[in-house]
């Protein structure tokens, strides 16, 4: 779970800290009073996408600390893992900073790491479901990845692509093989001269880095040598050089102090600046004597750079890709020139591929069909609990391509498998399942995600899932409802949720209510712990807003007092 949350600097947000519980947490306040900010704290720190724009104006730098504890093992393993420390212990703490500049700094346990990991770490920790998600659930490769999440066969999936990919580059090469004699010398010559001319060049990595570091120093050596130079003599070695200064300094004092022993303090402290003068003007000496400049290795530097720079034109961004571009034309190579043998061999390994494919997509299929007989019924219970009672959902699999024997094609399939998943549903009675694009309605696809979203959470190992604005497109009538699905889901992992609905915050074992304030001519976003009295207060906002009444509260303390009793039957 996530215990704390701190955030400074952070757009409108001058300085929070958030205490969380490990159940329902629940974000209320009016639009566009900043609560999507404590989201997009949130998502900065487990690896996001981030500006400088983030930063508040005004200030250098924008900062976010969290503080996880996680007891689940396997995540923890998986942690360790991808973080390559295996120290890590229950108690994990993730920092991410941004300058104005746009300089990012992550760290994990003090340790720093970069975005690219702090996001493979995150991934483990948080699952964001944004208000966005609606429009992607239409698409057909969103509810192919449902369903693997659902059926657990997203391992499988990957496993597939990764075989897919081997076929396919197979594939391609023993097409190569295949061609014209032409065509092949004139690809051998190609791929020759492409290896030679980047042999010749002895690549090494991180050679550019170290060419331009030395550039600079060359290009800067008269400057830097007249600098040391003029260093040295200021310090020690002109006619009222620091050094004799100080000396003559130390003598006056170490007199005066036969008078006044308070002074031999000050004497110590000038004595043993004196010593550090003496090491650092030896240290110039040092280097000012042993400075020296080669305009020839400038020359030769320039013209490695620019050699470089022609090949990164020509095969690849990063000397490491230029590098990964030559083994891979080198083995075309190879393989072109080893002629016929090679191409019964190619030949030969895709058959084997073809065949593990084949296996490893069959399996996919049929746990993609177990995973929907499963899915469907409980979606259907679930639509029937969000206000549907006739509403019916169905997850039809259809393959992507047949042969004449009836087999899936391999090769027309895609790195996901040999099926396209859809789902259907049929809001109302006498009407016929149809995709889930062709509804028209909002609302429905709205409890429809809900619903999903509620079956994937008891099958989502990760410790923190964030809700945001669950009730978009959903009345209030529905509130209730999901304020009870989200308190099922808290009872087993910890939830963050923003809302507009009070009948969902009423279910919050914990609820912060954000605000926009104005101080002295600057906007900032604030956030606020609420119990007893100010939460009842909040509910009864949301419920009638500024024109709220007695009976108004009336009713928010018999939301909450209903909330409470319910949300203990669900943990």
């Amino acid at each position: 779970m996530l215990q704390e949350l701190y955030i400074t600097n952070f757009v409108l947000i001058d300085k929070v800290t958030l205490n969380l519980c490990e159940r329902l947490n629940i974000f209320s306040g009016a639009t566009g009073v900043g609560k999507s900010l404590i989201l997009g704290a949130l998502n900065f720190i487990i690896g996001g996408r981030a500006t400088a724009d983030v930063v508040q104006t005004g200030k250098d730098e924008a900062t976010v600390i969290g503080k996880f504890y996680v007891n689940n093992k396997r995540i923890l393993k998986a942690i360790k893992s991808v973080s390559n420390n295996p120290d890590i212990e229950e108690d994990i703490l993730v920092q991410r900073s941004i300058d104005k500049n746009g300089r990012s700094r992550c760290r994990l346990n003090d340790v720093p790491i970069t975005v690219s990991l702090l996001k493979d770490v995150g991934d483990l920790l948080v699952n964001i479901h944004g208000q966005h998600e609606h429009e992607a659930l239409l698409q057909g490769i969103n509810q192919l990845y449902i369903l693997d999440d659902f059926g657990g066969t997203t391992t499988l999936r990957e496993e597939f692509a990764r075989l897919f990919q081997q076929t396919t580059e197979k594939t391609r090469l023993r097409d190569d093989l295949k061609n014209s004699l032409q065509e092949r010398r004139q690809k051998i010559d190609l791929y020759s001269f492409q290896v030679d001319e980047i042999d010749k060049t002895q690549l090494k990595p991180g050679e550019t880095e170290e060419l331009e570091r030395e550039r600079g120093l060359l290009s800067n050596a008269e400057k830097i040598h007249s600098s040391i130079a003029s260093c040295y003599e200021q310090l020690y070695e002109s006619s009222d050089a620091v050094v004799e200064r100080l000396k003559s300094i130390l003598r006056e004092l170490q007199f005066v102090s036969k008078f006044d022993d308070s002074i031999n303090k000050i004497s110590d402290a000038c004595s043993q600046s004196l010593f550090q003068l003496e090491d650092a003007a030896f240290s110039l000496g040092k280097y000012k004597d042993g400075f020296s400049y080669d305009p020839q290795r400038l020359e030769y530097i320039e013209e490695r750079l620019n050699a470089l720079r022609k090949l990164k034109s020509k095969y690849g961004a990063t000397v490491e890709e230029i590098l990964s571009y030559r083994d891979l034309v080198a083995e075309k190579l190879k393989l072109l020139s080893e002629e016929g043998s090679a191409a019964d061999q190619i030949e030969k390994e895709l058959k084997e591929l073809s065949k593990s494919l084949k296996n490893k997509g069959d399996e996919l299929t049929r746990r993609r069909l177990s995973a929907a007989g499963k899915l469907a019924p409980l979606i259907n219970n679930e639509l029937h609990d969000l206000g549907m009672p006739h509403g019916r959902f169905s997850v039809q699999i259809t393959p992507l391509s047949l042969n004449k024997d009836g087999d899936f094609e391999v090769l027309a399939s895609n790195s996901y498998g040999f099926d396209q998943v859809d789902f259907l549903i049929s809001p109302n009675p006498g009407e016929d399942l149809k995709p889930l694009k062709k509804i028209a309605s909002g609302g429905e696809i709205s409890r429809v995600m809900l619903a999903l979203k509620h079956q994937l959470a008891k099958v989502d190992c990760t410790p923190v899932l964030v809700f945001d604005e669950i009730d978009a497109n959903i009345g209030g009538r529905m509130g209730e409802i999901i304020g009870e699905k989200l308190c099922s889901i808290a009872s087993s992992r910890q939830v963050i949720c923003i809302t507009h609905l009070p009948q969902i915050a009423s279910y919050a074992d914990e609820q912060w209510k954000v605000s926009k304030v104005v101080k002295n001519g600057r906007t900032y976003s604030t956030v606020e712990h609420l119990s007893g009295e100010t939460r009842l207060e909040e509910i009864a906002d949301m419920i009638r807003g500024n024109e709220k009444t007695d009976i108004t509260r009336k009713q928010a303390e018999e939301m909450l007092r209903d909330a409470k009793r319910k949300g203990k039957n669900k943990g």
